[in-house]
């Protein structure tokens, strides 16, 4: 049987298109469309359902694919073991939110160069939920986000996680003599995307009068710049704004309703055939547990539960 027409299965499950597949591949749709008709032959039994529009597993299809899953995990985790692995070559995609990116993402990615000098990494940085439907859709290996996905073919493990603080630039509370909780009535209010688990906490906290004043932003460099031009407040996570706060630059609202900590979450397929994925899951819990050891305020390192 060969390993190749099962991975070109794989894919075309995974991503619903032959022509989505050759291009993960990096291979033609005829020669995608070749490997699947090879394997119908040789099982006796139709693989999909194809129209025009769309890409289906039959039922023998769907219950090929959970072998097909385990048989190139197990080819991949063969040639890791016996290979060096600072010739080991490769490819992985990696899903980050932003707070990963303004903290411990270049440990990460300098830890994985270091082991793995050979290998292509792919960074994705988008929201939560655009990372997990990446993920589901074949099109990333692993998702570092701030939600678990309720998924039985995913597996969750926690990373790591930051408090979270309202945040303001000195200039915007000037001479008055404003409590914090005053200050959050008035002021706009800058967050994450709407329906993330901060936007969630914040209406929580607040209350839901307060969405009328609420800006989601989905950068965290946009919330910097807005606060320190002296518009409004903004729930960040402390470890991200270590300096501004040392230096005095931003101020954290003390008084405040507590917000809760963001989480990391790294989730993957069950069945992911990548031997990287679980080599660069420990190795974000090692760079997110040595940033948390270089003096940054308001970081959480956790035991890297899984679900």
């Amino acid at each position: 049987m060969n390993l190749r027409f099962i991975e070109a299965f794989v894919w075309v499950a995974r991503l619903r298109s032959f022509t989505a597949a050759a291009e993960k591949l990096h291979t033609t749709q005829a020669a995608i469309s070749a490997r699947i008709a090879t394997l119908e032959t040789d099982f006796g039994v139709k693989l999909f359902e194809r129209d025009k529009r769309t890409v289906t597993l039959t039922h023998t299809g769907e219950e090929l694919l959970k072998h097909a899953e385990q048989l190139l995990g197990i080819s991949a985790r063969m040639v890791e073991a016996v290979s060096d692995r600072a010739a080991y070559g490769g490819f992985i995609a990696v899903g980050v939110i932003d707070t990963v990116v303004h903290t411990w993402l270049p440990q990460l990615l300098g830890a994985l160069r270091q082991r793995f000098p050979k290998v292509r990494v792919e960074i994705h940085t988008y929201n939560s939920s655009d990372l997990h439907e990446e993920l589901l859709s074949g099109n990333l290996d692993l998702a570092l986000t701030a939600e678990t996905i309720a998924n039985p073919a995913i597996e969750n493990s926690s990373i790591c996680g930051y408090q979270m603080a309202w945040i303001i630039a000195p200039t915007a509370r000037g001479n008055t003599l404003l409590s914090d909780v005053e200050l959050l009535d008035r002021l706009p209010i800058l967050t994450f995307l709407r329906g993330s688990v901060v936007y969630r906490d914040v209406v929580a906290r607040l209350g839901p009068y307060c969405v009328a004043r609420i800006n989601p932003i989905s950068s965290i460099a946009a919330m910097v710049a807005l606060v320190q031009a002296g518009y409004g407040l903004a729930t960040l996570p402390r470890a991200t704004i270590a300096s501004s706060l040392d230096s005095g630059l931003m101020i954290a609202l003390e008084a405040a309703p507590e917000l809760a900590p963001l989480p990391i979450i790294a989730s993957r397929r069950r069945a992911s055939e990548s031997p990287l994925v679980e080599a660069t899951i420990q190795l974000s819990i090692d760079a997110a547990r040595a940033y948390s050891t270089a003096s940054r305020p308001g970081f959480i390192v956790v035991d890297g539960d899984q679900t």
